[in-house]
């Protein structure tokens, strides 16, 4: 597994988002959020190339 350095400014907004009642269980940390999120991101990338 590797690391990854990300914004500062980003990381914030990504733990106030996590701190959510909402989100909470979804996003229990920072990792899962990235991964979910670019996971999902990944998915809508390869069903547009698919398309073409």
């Amino acid at each position: 597994m590797g690391v990854v350095r990300i914004d500062d400014k980003l990381e914030k907004q990504i733990e106030e988002l996590i701190k959510k009642d909402e989100n909470k269980y979804r996003y229990p940390s920072k990792t899962t959020f990235l991964n979910i999120l670019i996971h999902e991101r990944m998915l809508e990338i390869d069903k547009k190339t698919k398309k073409r």
